[in-house]
This record gives C-alpha cells, structure tokens and sequence, in this order.
C-alpha cells in the first residue's frame, strides 16, 4: 500500500504538502510542486483512503439516497425503466459535484429510517416516501434534504423537485381529444402524488371539452402483474368501446399495448395508446408510442443543485417550479433535454430571482 509517506519522500516535500495537494488544498503550493507531486501520483498509482479523506474535510461526502420500494408487485424497483434512469443521472450528478453515493432501499416497514438515520450523511434525496416520513426523516435527520416527485405542503419547509405533471397530462389529453377521442381512459395504479396530479390534467381537458362522464374514466389498476393482466382481462369488453387509453407511465401503456395486440385488437387502428416519461425503451415499440417528455436527467441535476447549496448553507427558494413537460408524437423527434433543461435555468433566473450560478 503506498503511504502518503512514500510520496513525500519521492518529491522531496513534507507528507502535510502531499495531503494539501490531494484534498485540494493548494493555494500555498507552487503550481511546478502540485504538477510534480500529481506526476509521482499517478506513476505510483497511489488510491486515496476515503475514510481519511472524510476526517480531513470534517463530512462523511456520502450523499443518501432514499427510495421508498424496493419491489413494485414481484418486480425489483430497478426493474421500473424511470426508476433505473434517475438513480444513473443522480449518481453522475453527486459525484461531479465530489461526492458519492448511496442508496438506501426499503426492504421492509420501518428499515429505511433506521438505515438513513444510521449513516452520517452529509445530504438526503428522497424518493417516493410518504409525507409522513419525509416530515420525521426531515426532522431526525439534522441535515439538508431534498424530494424529488413529491407534493409537500409549504409548512414543511422540505424542497421538492418536481415537473408540470398536470400541465402535462393536460397537453396530451387536448392531444387526444383534438385527435377525435372523446371516449378515452386515463389509467393509473394510485391516485396519490404525482398520479393524482396527472389525473388532475386529464379531468381538466376533459371538462373543458365537455366530456360528461369524466369522473368515470379514471381507472385504477393493480401493482401486482398478475392482477393487473387478470383486471385488463375483465376489462377488455369496456376497453373496446373506448377509442384510446391513456396510461400514467410508458411501462403500462406499453404492456396494455402488448396485451390488446395478443388478444387480437389493432394498435393504433381499433384503440390508439399513450404513455407518460417517455423512457428510452419507448423508442422500440411498435407502432410507436405517443408519450408526455420529462427531463429526468433534468430533474436528476436539480435535486443535486439544490442540496449543494443547501450542504453550503446558502439561500434556496423554498417554492421551486416545477420543470416542463413536452409531448412527443410517436417517438419521433425526441426533445432535447439538454437545452430544455438550460433554458428552464434562464427561466428561473430572469422570473424567480434565483442567483445565476443557482
């Protein structure tokens, strides 16, 4: 194992010189001695100890990572395409900002907390936890924390990061009807957080269009597969008076796409199909997908922002908007995230006040 020793005595500095170099610290450091010892650093292949690196900066750069599932029906939650997607951007964002990651997952009732609150993080992301439990995680926790996807009352004085879910069901529900479906079903598997908001949307362009039995086209569907496809089978006779569905996530209209196909009813010619991420498997279904864009990598990015600046006890408006939607027509052109995701940061700077480095 080479010792910070080893390095010292190669460049011919004192170790205390090494260890500033190594954590950063280099404003008493000649740029020909830092370029020297960074040399050596590399020839010799020395890993840094992170528990030493920890105690030399007084943070345990561990940034937590709570989801609420571990298994959704009998599949792992890592399974879900929007689950997978925003643990890869989140990881990637937490460690451009110098730190690392872990994930905690429930398991069980009451592991969660016990595993957050065990382990000395210096931030929390939350996801898909009850507000009950962000409420005693935010107060047990003693440290900055962020939620993404969660709909929390202002008293709580928790940030959350979420996108216009209603605006966006709004967008493709105006879609549809526009299209000539005035006898559609939005589908969900809860009517709670952002599904609730989401439904919200549909109720809205539906009313608006006069649409009399809206209440009514709100279906709840199972978790469980096996239940859902035994529901979907009950079902089939209602679905077929329907012109199009319209499901909460891309995962289920794209399942229910494969189960009318199976069963021999034409997608889109008999019942048309839309989705809500607009994850990247989506561009493989055929016929293509009509789906609501969210910027996941987007969101990712914004929950890390904000609890940075949380971390470095600066100011963070407490009611952040939401990030926009887009609706992608048959997965053709794809929007581009990255400017999307820019401009929202202009938006937010030229109407919200925040600071430009926000």
């Amino acid at each position: 194992m080479i010792r910070i020793k080893d390095i010292a005595d190669r460049a011919g500095v004192s170790p205390t010189t090494v260890s500033n170099v190594i954590h950063g610290k280099t404003g008493r450091v000649s740029k020909a001695t830092v370029e020297k010892i960074n040399r050596i650093l590399k020839e010799m292949e020395y890993v840094p100890s992170i528990s030493a690196r920890m105690l030399a900066n007084n943070s345990s750069g561990l940034i937590g990572v709570a989801l609420g599932f571990m298994k959704k029906g009998n599949a792992s939650s890592f399974e879900d395409p929007f689950v997978s997607a925003m643990l890869g951007n989140l990881e990637y964002q937490i460690r451009e900002h110098g730190y690392y990651m872990m994930l905690v997952a429930r398991h069980e009732q009451d592991d969660l907390m016990q595993q957050a609150l065990g382990w000395n993080f210096d931030g929390m992301i939350a996801m898909a936890l009850k507000e009950k439990e962000i409420a005693e995680l935010s107060e047990r926790l003693g440290k900055p924390l962020v939620t993404i996807d969660q709909y929390l009352p202002p008293e709580l004085g928790v940030r959350s990061i979420t996108m216009d879910d209603c605006g966006g069901a709004y967008q493709m529900s105006q879609y549809l009807i526009g299209k000539g479906h005035k006898k559609f079903l939005f589908l969900s598997d809860c009517d709670l957080g952002v599904d609730h908001y989401r439904w919200l949307g549909v109720r809205q362009a539906m009313e608006e269009a006069g649409i009399e039995d809206f209440e009514s086209r709100h279906i709840v569907i199972p978790w469980n597969p096996e239940q859902r496809e035994k529901a979907y089978e009950e079902m089939l006779p209602f679905f077929k008076k329907q012109t199009a569905l319209f499901f909460s996530s891309d995962y289920y209209a794209l399942e229910a796409s494969n189960f009318l196909q199976n069963r021999g009813i034409k997608v889109p010619e008999e019942i048309s199909i839309a989705g809500f991420d607009d994850v990247t498997y989506a561009t493989l279904a055929r016929p293509k997908l009509t789906t609501v864009h969210q910027m996941v990598d987007g969101k990712a990015r914004r929950a890390v922002e904000v609890l940075m600046h949380l971390i470095q006890d600066e100011p963070v408006q407490k009611d952040i908007p939401p990030l926009p939607t887009t609706l992608v027509e048959g997965v053709g052109k794809r929007s581009d995230e990255v400017n999307s995701y820019q401009n929202y940061r202009k938006t937010l700077v030229e109407t919200a006040g925040f600071a430009q480095n926000y």
